[in-house]
């Protein structure tokens, strides 16, 4: 295959392409807020919500135990319970960012950045190309996750070092100037008002938040999504092509291979 005929076969992956950086690049930061379980939470909300417009942009139905299934993977995030009813002590954020290192914190969120760029690539190309029926449940969600698992696993090499680190270094300088700003643009400024609200409302608020800061030019999300989406364009990321090939391949042996019975209930495929 060319170049011309490769850049054409990815040429599906641009209309989410901004989107999906910045929301990785999002949950990356969310990953570094300084409060046990809330960070956790906080990353795992915007990867679910990332998943989900992902697969409205390709009218592919998710239930709830889905997107989680696609988002988390194997790990299991806190639940909202445990962080309401945890006695977070909010008195620790201050002195947990004085001992943040700038350049550590840069580079271990630039590699949560990457995978979750490479997760939600991943299935916006499963979306688009290889997707067959109505929707995916549980069971069907955690099979595409072990593929994506696999073949970014398969894949040798990363993103992290030329795309992801130096967005998420300038993000690790602001924060340490300013340790709440950064947790704070995905809540709207209110952060500490969470635990008030119920789960609902407090994903709503991240949502609408994340929108705004991605819509906004001047946002650091925003900024930092364009340069690393023209990085993107404009160089060859031999990594990524390996990784959807092998994506490709593993999911085409599974399809070879026996399916399972259709869960009861569920809506049959659509005619191809």
């Amino acid at each position: 295959m060319t170049s011309t005929e490769l850049t054409q076969s990815r040429a599906h992956l641009d209309e989410n392409r901004r989107m999906i950086i910045g929301r990785s690049l999002a949950a990356a930061i969310a990953g570094a807020v300084p409060v046990p379980l809330l960070e956790e939470w906080l990353s795992a909300t915007v990867q679910r919500t990332t998943i989900k417009k992902v697969a409205d942009a390709h009218s592919v139905d998710l239930d709830e135990a889905a997107i989680r299934a696609i988002a988390d993977g194997p790990s299991s995030p806190p639940e909202w319970t445990e962080i309401a009813g945890g006695g977070i002590a909010w008195r620790i954020l201050g002195s947990a960012w004085k001992r943040v290192l700038i350049a550590v914190l840069a580079a271990r969120r630039a590699q949560a950045a990457s995978k979750a760029f490479s997760v939600a690539t991943l299935f916006d190309h499963y979306c688009a190309r290889l997707h067959v029926g109505l929707g995916l449940d549980a069971i069907d969600g955690a099979h595409v996750r072990a593929l994506i698992d696999q073949a970014i696993g398969e894949t040798k090499g990363g993103l992290t070092r030329t795309l992801f680190r130096r967005g998420l270094l300038a993000a690790a300088k602001a924060t340490a100037r300013a340790p709440l700003k950064m947790a704070n643009t995905l809540t709207g400024g209110r952060l500490t008002k969470l635990l008030g609200d119920g789960e609902v409302e407090a994903v709503t608020d991240v949502e609408r938040e994340l929108d705004r800061q991605l819509a906004e030019e001047d946002s650091f999300l925003a900024r930092a999504s364009k340069a690393i989406e023209f990085q993107l364009a404009a160089e060859s990321v031999p990594y990524l092509d390996r990784l959807i090939d092998n994506f490709e391949a593993a999911y085409r042996r599974q399809a070879s291979a026996p399916r399972r019975p259709p869960t009861p209930g569920r809506r049959p495929p659509k005619e191809t």
